[in-house]
């Protein structure tokens, strides 16, 4: 009777947690440390090469732990977890970093100048008073003249320079470089 409420013998939950703990182990440990690796390439890129040296510090020490797991008895559930954890941790890492904004872009404004020689200037002005850097360049569009404005700013404030440039005038395309989801390849703003 008791055989009729508990279908499986201890023994087989036994060996299939023997095969699965290891497994699922090194699945965490990878997504931890891909997470970490996701992070120190972030600071790497920005030059912050402080908080890079301990996040690969950390990222290396993770990844030891989860090789030796795998490494000391490869199995097909040790290698799947392996794997698994790491594209986890790219997904997890990635996640991470586009919620915290981190990193720097660039943004590059157009503006139509054809009517309105001082628009250009006009919206370089309206960043640099919203306490953003702007480099501008004069050149010649499909249209007629145009100004070109760059300002390199942390991509958690990408908007406030896109607002500001859209208080002067809607005779603007603009694309970010550098940014995770980069707008539609030059939109007409």
């Amino acid at each position: 009777m008791t055989d009729l409420l508990h279908p499986f013998s201890s023994d087989l939950v036994l060996q299939v947690w023997t095969v699965l703990a290891p497994a699922l182990l090194v699945a965490l440990l990878r997504i931890t440390d891909v997470t970490l690796n996701v992070f120190r390439t972030v600071f790497t890129v920005n030059g912050r090469k402080g908080p890079a040296a301990l996040f690969h510090a950390a990222e290396a020490g993770v990844w030891l732990a989860a090789a030796g797991i795998v490494l000391t008895d490869l199995t097909v559930a040790k290698a799947v977890g392996y794997l698994c954890g790491v594209g986890f941790g790219t997904l997890l890492g990635t996640t991470i970093v586009e919620r915290l904004r981190m990193g720097m872009a660039t943004v590059r404004i157009y503006c139509d100048t054809r009517h309105e020689p001082a628009s250009g200037a006009a919206v370089a002005a309206m960043i640099r008073a919203a306490g953003f850097g702007a480099t501008t360049f004069e050149g010649e569009g499909m249209h007629g003249p145009v100004t070109m404005i760059l300002s390199t700013v942390p991509r958690r404030r990408i908007a406030t320079v896109v607002a500001a440039a859209r208080s002067v005038t809607d005779d603007l395309v603009m694309a970010v470089d550098n940014d995770l989801q980069p707008m539609t390849n030059a939109v007409r703003v």
